[in-house]
């Protein structure tokens, strides 16, 4: 009878034990469940979908370039949300000219997925392909219905043709109203041009694609010098900034991803003609090239300080020191700025307020012409003055010099006629000599 006691006593422990440790983790579920009052907790919804690509639209060479597109969604969820990418139109073949994330998962828990587009590199010698690709479509699970589009033109290897890519980007950050940084491919959009001549005039070819631009120079192009330039279709009016241009330059079986980086190359302040960059010099013989940086800014490049003298007169004998600007302006004709402005302020006692665009011209020889034309508006003793400039002279290219003999009007009344009447002046007119 004992030993049955004992067996019993045993059985009733273990149901007793089990019993315990089961309501211990009943209590510990409650008091969870109690420290958590007030936690909200996730429900399923159908969040808004967004989808954002790199591009849009490309002219691109089969080099491996990658394209990311980006999926996203409102809220976070309790369940994944699908969606998924495909080819919608175009020549190029899935798998053998590109390829695609085709199935995108935004897992429970998280608001994004990011996706990619690769365009494969071969040496197989084809025609220019297409592809549209689109992600999103009815078949999207779990999110509100939302598609983009990316529409890629491929260009392929041949043979002896040189594929000259450019793209660009701000040399500073720069973004919107709302903090955003601004995609360089919206701030800017830029032609690709190859010229005979080291400018924008010697058109052999162009590109202006809606984003970053690609060109080829083909094999059966004529041999000779060529010159790559970049330069503005249109650009940002309210915010102005300098770009960093790159180049690549791919030939089949020759030349793979020859960069060329040209910081600060060129600014939207100017969106013309006159405003280019030529980027590099390409000798071609046969399919043979060679490549040369230039790293030429026109504009840039015809902006020249000079200084020197101006009015040699009673109080400066040897000239008042003098710093004068010339360059173009979009239309390509010549501008000078900063004539007489020492004297003006130094003798004349006038404070000059608004100063003008003044033009010249020279011709074969070196002779130089400013039309009569406004030069600027001074201030004195509470009044406004407008004042008119004419001149002759010559510029010497070897030397460096310029040197101006010119007349200061102010309401037809002759400035350096008075002064020089008065014993101011040695000579009838005022004169400015000039050094780079």
């Amino acid at each position: 009878m004992l030993k049955i006691y004992k067996m019993i006593t045993k059985k009733y422990k273990s149901i007793f034990s089990y019993v315990a440790a089961l309501a211990i983790g009943l209590l510990m579920v409650n008091c969870e469940q109690e420290d958590n009052t007030g936690f909200s907790t996730l429900d399923p919804t159908s969040p808004d979908l967004n989808i954002t690509t790199s591009v849009t639209s490309v002219t691109l060479v089969e080099n491996g370039s990658e394209y990311e597109f980006t999926a996203s969604i409102s809220e976070v969820q309790l369940v994944d949300v699908k969606l998924y990418a495909f080819q919608a139109g175009g020549t190029a073949t899935l798998g053998a000219d590109f390829t695609l994330d085709q199935s995108l998962v935004i897992p429970a828990g998280s608001t994004s997925v990011k996706g990619k587009i690769t365009i494969l590199q071969d040496d197989i010698k084809e025609p220019t392909e297409t592809a549209q690709i689109k992600i999103g479509n009815n078949k999207t699970a779990n999110a509100t219905q939302a598609s983009a589009t990316m529409n890629f033109t491929i260009l392929n290897y041949t043979e002896g043709d040189l594929m000259i890519d450019l793209s660009w980007a701000m040399s500073s950050a720069t973004t919107d109203n709302s903090g955003e940084a601004i995609d360089p491919e919206d701030f800017a959009d830029m032609r690709l041009l190859i010229s005979s001549t080291p400018d924008n005039a010697g058109d052999v070819g162009e590109a202006d694609d809606s984003g970053f631009e690609t060109l080829v120079l083909a094999a059966d192009t004529p041999n000779g010098v060529y010159y790559v330039v970049a330069d503005f279709y249109d650009a940002n009016s309210e915010i102005i900034r300098d770009l960093d241009l790159d180049l690549e330059l791919n030939q089949g079986g020759k030349i793979n991803g020859d960069l060329h980086n040209y910081p600060s190359a060129i600014s939207n302040e100017f969106v013309c003609e006159a405003n280019y960059f030529v980027m590099a010099k390409i000798t071609k013989s046969g399919t043979t090239y060679t490549v040369e940086d230039v790293a030429s800014n026109n504009i840039q490049n015809s902006t020249i300080s000079w200084g020197g003298t101006d009015v040699k007169d009673y109080y400066a004998p040897d000239g008042w020191d003098s710093k004068v600007v010339t360059s173009i302006d979009c239309a390509g004709l010549f501008t000078i700025s900063g004539l007489n402005a020492e004297w003006m302020s130094e003798v004349w006692g006038e404070t000059i307020e608004t100063e003008g665009v003044v033009y010249y011209t020279v011709d074969g020889s070196g002779n130089v012409t400013i039309d009569e034309q406004y030069i600027f508006t001074t201030s004195y003793s509470g009044s406004l003055y407008d004042y008119t400039v004419t001149a002759t002279g010559t510029l010497d290219e070897v030397t460096g010099t310029l040197d101006l003999q010119y007349h200061l009007f102010q309401d037809g009344w002759s400035v350096d006629g008075y002064w020089f009447g008065a014993g101011g002046l040695t000579t009838p007119y005022f004169e400015a000599n000039l050094v780079k």
